[in-house]
């Protein structure tokens, strides 16, 4: 845990001092901005019993373009990339069917640790910007994702009820690659307010992750956390 924290923060300080770096360089024409974030999956179908926190991250390097003649405020568009985690206590038994999904209950199961279903996207995000003071600032905005992998990670005991476990008796995780029902293309309506480089922000996709029929689960994530970018 602690090594996990400490690598966070390092990844935070070097993110935001490159971004200040390509920001003095280019007159704060170019943002970098890193993410760091909790899903919220609204309205789940009864096929899908999430957990109530599921930690992502994402990043974007945009341009930002002036509105009229202030610097303050700006059309900033650019390229990103999102991993999100659907944490869940129902596993997807057969996800590379092309047929309908079918599901194990994993709330009450003896010895289960873990499910989740994530998938990461590559983004071109677009945003007004606003500064108030040169110290507030506001984004409006909306991204498309587009989905280069998607990917399950299980912990827990088999279908008979074993532990997954290798000859050494470590356990294993199993986590199968590019599953499909998975909608291709994500899109979100995004807000950010902030003071100089820290922000809260929120993106609401309003599409679902998965392909509608297919008996898939139907939900709309709702990403909240903090942006670190000097913009």
């Amino acid at each position: 845990m602690k090594k996990a924290l400490f690598t966070l923060i390092a990844l935070v300080i070097s993110a935001t001092s490159f971004a200040q770096l390509i920001a003095n360089k280019t007159d704060k024409k170019v943002t970098f901005g890193l993410d760091l974030f909790s899903d919220f999956q609204l309205a789940p179908s009864d096929n899908w019993d999430p957990r109530g926190f599921n930690q992502g991250v994402s990043f974007a390097l945009t341009y930002n373009f002036p509105l009229g003649e202030s610097a303050n405020h700006t059309v900033s568009i650019g390229v990103g990339m999102t991993s999100h985690n659907y944490f869940s206590y129902t596993r997807i038994l057969n996800p590379y069917t092309t047929g309908n999904f079918t599901y194990q209950s994993l709330r009450d199961l003896e010895g289960f640790k873990r499910y989740k279903v994530s998938p990461t996207y590559a983004d071109i995000p677009l945003e007004l910007r606003f500064r108030i003071k040169d110290q507030v600032k506001i984004g409006v905005g909306f991204k498309v994702g587009i989905m280069v992998a998607t990917k399950t990670r299980y912990v827990g005991p088999d279908g008979e009820g074993n532990p997954l476990t290798d000859e050494s008796g470590a356990t294993v995780n199993e986590k199968l690659l590019y599953i499909n029902n998975v909608e291709r293309l994500a899109y979100s309506a995004t807000l950010r307010v902030g003071w100089k480089w820290v922000s809260v922000f929120a993106a609401y996709q309003i599409n679902q992750t998965f392909s509608v029929g297919h008996d898939a689960p139907v939900f709309h994530p709702l990403s909240v956390g903090i942006t670190f970018a000097p913009f």
